[in-house]
């Protein structure tokens, strides 16, 4: 059996599972959102999940599949006609999962809308620490490339031997980067790029907020802060 094959098989024995827990019992969803991507498993769900994908940007077309996010390479993989295809985020407009969860497309990634509001969004990419990855996986390697087609554009997806086995082993280093989309614009969420698009007479007033309140801007806790007070609430 060809390693495509095996992937296949995986991701519709996933989907299954999933989909039958979802009717069966809420507390598989509260396991998945503790879900940590591993090597041999690197998507974001722990589970190809059913979910709406909506692609263009005038002509809007929805189509619910089964699907999952690939952590490493950012593309959508999704389950049509027993066949596994892959998205490319460039060519989707949204995902929104039957979990409530949200991705947006970003540039060429997905992002995760954590909050929206009626100035903007907040948005979170959620990526694999490459340096951490290096030094604890150096094991990793690609086995050979192959292109699949798919109703949203074709791409070479590199394969990794582990992709075949248990998808429950070594949680994969990650960090979360975060962003704000903010008339009409997404910028990452630092400190530089806060103070330039907050007032000016406010910058003052910026910095003491962050070390009094120990803002982090890689935390979720801290972005929604600054958010609040100083976009939301301006």
């Amino acid at each position: 059996m060809n390693v495509f094959f095996k992937i296949l098989l995986l991701a519709i024995s996933f989907f299954s599972l999933s989909f039958s827990a979802f009717a069966q019992n809420e507390d598989v969803n509260n396991e998945d959102r503790s879900w940590i991507p591993t090597g041999q498993w690197p998507f974001l769900n722990r589970r190809f999940l059913p979910a709406t994908v909506v692609t263009g940007f005038v002509n809007k077309k929805k189509t619910i599949l089964p699907c999952n996010i690939h952590i490493g390479k950012h593309t959508l993989m999704y389950v049509k006609d027993d066949t596994l295809m892959e998205a490319d985020p460039t060519n989707v407009n949204y995902v929104e999962f039957k979990n409530g969860d949200k991705y947006q497309s970003i540039g060429n990634v997905f992002a995760k809308i954590i909050q929206e509001d009626s100035i903007g969004k907040i948005l979170m990419v959620r990526m694999v620490d490459a340096p951490r990855l290096r030094q604890n996986f150096d094991d990793i390697s690609t086995v050979g490339s192959l292109t699949i087609g798919g109703d949203f554009g074709s791409i070479s997806l590199d394969l990794m031997p582990a992709y075949v086995h248990n998808p429950e082993e070594e949680p994969l280093p990650i960090i979360d980067k975060f962003f704000f989309n903010y008339k009409m614009e997404i910028f990452e969420v630092t400190n530089k790029n806060v103070l330039n698009h907050i007032n000016p007479q406010r910058k003052r007033e910026y910095r003491a907020f962050t070390r009094s309140a120990e803002i982090i801007t890689g935390n979720e806790s801290s972005v929604r802060k600054i958010w609040e007070n100083f976009f939301l609430n301006y």
